[in-house]
């Protein structure tokens, strides 16, 4: 089985939100940094915690437990923190996470597992009928299959004309200590600028060590394997294509976010150091791409590029042995 966990929380003040991130912090090291919990939490700029996570080997009961301290923080708070909607802990059978047929049929039940209580046959019956499943929105484009779908927390990036995206790999270090307290800061004055979602999924921090060991030798930056998640920053707009009006890029816009993302990305290097990034999610413009995407494996890349492709058949914006070609990959610098 998968677990889902999906709420959110919001913090009446900036003090209360920088509490509040310190708690988050230092609950995630003590109790979900490990093989068990993956996916996201968003530090957003109005001052909501949104956490979105999934977690394999636990049934819900075991999700309840670890979750509670954190929840029973939230509400036992004078900073009269407020819960958004209902705290949703569930679980699904592993292989229907993409099966939009099933989710959409059994989607309350997920919200609401069952315990018995007669009740909650009724409200699952009133909820399938009534309201839109929350997990995932369908394509709704003629010919389109009931089984293509897209997950309700992608929703934005259909379409999307992107101002500016920006990754980073938090390290474990971030989680111990006084470190904590400085991630939080980080996080917070980041936020001020571009919402920030973290990727537990993405880090290898916590994993079983022959997982980490097979990550080892592979080509991914080895800052991937000490990172307890990917950070990144984005921002842009619905579909938008040059010369069809009403639907023309907003190139103001696009650039002030693309600013705001940069400023929010210094805030998390000023604790996170150079610690690279994720190349399959990351800035079109990083100036430090190999190291950032590859770090210490560059160089071994690099030659071997050089021995297997040495005049530049395949070639890749940023990709290895870019560096000496044109940016359209046809002249050799």
């Amino acid at each position: 089985h998968f677990g889902i966990v999906k709420f959110q929380v919001k913090a009446p003040s900036d003090d209360a939100y920088r509490m509040l991130l310190r708690e988050f912090i230092r609950f995630y090291a003590t109790n979900l940094c490990n093989d068990h919990w993956g996916e996201q939490a968003h530090v957003r700029g109005d001052n909501v915690l949104d956490i979105d996570m999934l977690s394999q080997g636990l049934d819900v009961e075991q999700s309840r437990r670890a979750w509670q301290p954190f929840l029973d923080w939230v509400r036992g708070s004078p900073l009269s923190f407020a819960i958004a909607g209902r705290v949703v802990i569930g679980s699904l059978p592993a292989r229907r996470l993409w099966d939009a047929e099933w989710l959409d049929e059994h989607w309350p039940e997920l919200a609401l597992p069952r315990n018995g209580n007669p009740l909650h046959a009724i409200l699952d019956e009133w909820l399938e009928h009534t309201m839109h499943e929350p997990l995932f929105h369908r394509d709704e484009r003629p010919g389109a299959s009931r089984s293509d779908f897209w997950w309700d927390g992608d929703a934005g990036q259909v379409g999307w004309y992107i101002w500016g995206y920006d990754s980073m790999w938090l390290p474990a270090s971030l989680l111990a200590g006084d470190a904590q307290t400085r991630l939080a800061e980080a996080l917070l004055a980041g936020s001020r600028h571009a919402p920030i979602a973290l990727h537990f999924n993405k880090g290898l921090a916590g994993a079983h060590p022959e997982v980490i060991a097979a990550a080892r030798d592979t080509a991914t930056n080895p800052s991937v394997l000490t990172a307890f998640a990917l950070a990144i920053a984005a921002d842009g707009q619905g579909p938008a294509y040059p010369g069809i009006p009403g639907h023309e890029p907003a190139v103001a816009k696009g650039r002030a976010a693309a600013q705001a993302i940069e400023r929010c990305m210094e805030q998390l290097r000023a604790v996170a150091g150079s610690s690279g990034s994720y190349l399959n999610e990351t800035s079109y413009f990083k100036q430090d791409w190999q190291q950032a995407f590859w770090g210490a494996n560059y160089a071994r890349l690099l030659a071997i590029k050089r021995r297997y492709d040495p005049d530049g058949l395949f070639f890749a914006h940023h990709g290895v042995g870019s560096e000496g070609w044109s940016r359209d990959g046809f002249t050799q610098i």
